[in-house]
């Protein structure tokens, strides 16, 4: 999609329809009601606001000779955050896709009561809200011209005061960024929502490879005969079920100085997680093939930071296994050994992408990095813990957990930390091995996933997501569709450019 920043007057762009911003204070609203009409020469009937008022999720449609209107509420202006402006835009977008608009025309909004954000900020946040809420997977309808509404194709952002057209090149910043955070969203998107009899271990590493042909990052697959040789016993035992060979992928952006310590940015791949020997319940099974959510987010990451020329070495590990019953799967009872030499006595084979991430984890320790954050579905009681509002967060390093949490406010793709305390830790011993892959209680069912993990980190600062909850959705919100929504692109993305700005 086209989305750019016009300096002329909204007459001169020749768009389809124009999006308004709304405040719900009485003067602020009837000022920019004034002030439309003077920019379209046009007069809105107050009687066809209906009840409008500007308030949250308030959208409507108005017309005015032959100018069509849509306009957004944000609420107070007193209450006016950046998640509001995404939102408000959202609810404008998929109006003005409802009504087959090819062009649109977006007022771009000026506020100084925002504390810390910029006109790029705001331009950004617009962008990013625009390409999220017009995102649509329909690649598998055969008879799409009876279902599919044309989309906006342009979109064009414009302001009512002259004066901001000095900040065009902050503003043209932030819609290349936002498009770029945006797509490589999508892009995570389109692999979690893929099948799992299209996107499993071999094909996931040949569909980033080909991206890679296009981007400034490398990508090097470990197949099945290389896994073992790098004893990596977690990847190997829950890959042993299935008639999918596992991969381990190595994505690599030197974007930073030859000696700079890199990021490791780690994913769990599980395109398919039938639970193995502890078969999940058949309801809902079908999710299963976005247990891979944490890889599919890498890769965005990669496609993100890498268009972006972040001047940051990074590093992205992703194990790939399917998790399938069968005569030769791992069961429960069954010791591994991971790649560090750990051994892990296996308790639940529905606990399966903590022992692919305890490989990854300690495979990372070689690349010396400065910091290592991993990102998995990793536990259902993640989502009896705190819903689907955001990720959980746990890690061994405060400053790194404070700054995804940071990095979460901005973009609003949150985290919300969980305490990995010692007295937990006893709580995954095992009798026979060094370790148990689950809990001796039902208790802190997430907390014990990543104290887990916790015992396969090396040397570095280190912070764990729980996507479990975030990174498959039952239902569509403003700008996140129902199924996969692309949880922690955002939110490593925010992260790594606040590390490169020194932020």
């Amino acid at each position: 999609m086209k989305i750019t920043f016009e300096k002329s007057r909204i007459d001169k762009i020749g768009a389809d329809a124009c999006l308004f911003l709304f405040y719900q204070d009485k003067k602020l609203f009837n000022e920019e009601l004034s002030v439309i009409e003077n920019l379209m020469k046009c007069k809105i009937a107050r009687v066809s606001l209906e009840d409008f008022e500007g308030k949250q999720n308030q959208t409507v449609l108005v017309y005015s000779g032959d100018h069509r209107i849509i306009l957004s509420g944000l609420g107070f202006r007193k209450d006016l955050t950046l998640e509001r402006i995404r939102k408000a835009v959202a609810r404008g977008v998929k109006k003005a896709k409802s009504l087959k608009i090819r062009k649109l025309a977006m007022e771009i909004l000026q506020d100084q009561t925002l504390e810390g954000v910029e006109i790029e900020d705001v331009a950004r946040a617009q962008t990013i809200s625009s390409i999220l809420a017009l995102y649509t997977f329909d690649k598998y309808f055969t008879n799409k011209e009876n279902r599919e509404i044309p989309g906006v194709k342009e979109i064009v952002l414009f302001s009512q005061y002259n004066s901001l057209t000095k900040y065009s090149k902050d503003i043209e910043r932030g819609i290349i960024s936002g498009k770029i955070v945006g797509e490589a969203t999508n892009f995570a998107r389109d692999l979690g929502n893929e099948p799992s009899n299209v996107i499993y271990p071999e094909t996931f590493a040949d569909i980033v490879v080909k991206q890679s042909k296009n981007r400034p990052y490398t990508v090097e697959v470990l197949d099945k005969k290389s896994i073992t040789k790098l004893k990596m016993g977690g990847v190997l035992e829950v890959a042993r079920g299935s008639g999918r060979e596992p991969r381990f992928l190595v994505i690599k952006y030197n974007g930073g100085r030859k000696n700079d310590s890199p990021y490791v940015i780690v994913g769990k791949g599980v395109t398919f997680d039938s639970g193995g020997i502890s078969i999940k319940p058949a309801a809902g099974m079908g999710l299963m093939k976005v247990d891979m959510g944490g890889g599919a987010a890498v890769v965005g990451v990669f496609e993100a930071i890498s268009q972006l020329k972040l001047p940051l070495n990074v590093i992205g590990l992703i194990p790939l296994v399917e998790n399938m019953p069968s005569g030769n799967s791992f069961k429960p009872g069954d010791v591994i050994t991971a790649y560090n030499g750990m051994t892990i006595e296996v308790d639940n084979t529905d606990a399966e992408g903590r022992l692919i991430l305890a490989d990854a984890l300690s495979y990372a320790s070689k690349y010396k990095p400065k910091a290592v954050i991993d990102m998995a579905t990793l536990t259902g009681a993640s989502i009896v813990a705190i819903g689907s509002v955001a990720s959980i967060v746990m890690g061994n390093d405060p400053e790194l957990v404070q700054k995804l949490s940071l990095a979460g406010e901005q973009t609003y793709d949150r985290v919300w930390e969980l305490p990995l305390w010692e007295e937990y830790d006893s709580m995954i011993d095992s009798e026979i091995a060094d370790v148990k892959n689950s809990g001796q209680t039902r208790q802190a069912g997430t907390i014990l996933g990543g104290m887990f993990l916790k015992r396969f980190i090396g040397d570095y600062p280190w912070a764990h997501v729980d996507i479990a909850a975030t990174a498959m959705r039952d239902r569509e919100t403003d700008y996140d569709p129902k199924n996969a929504s692309g949880a922690g692109v955002r939110l490593v993305t925010q992260f790594l450019m606040n590390e490169a700005h020194g932020n």
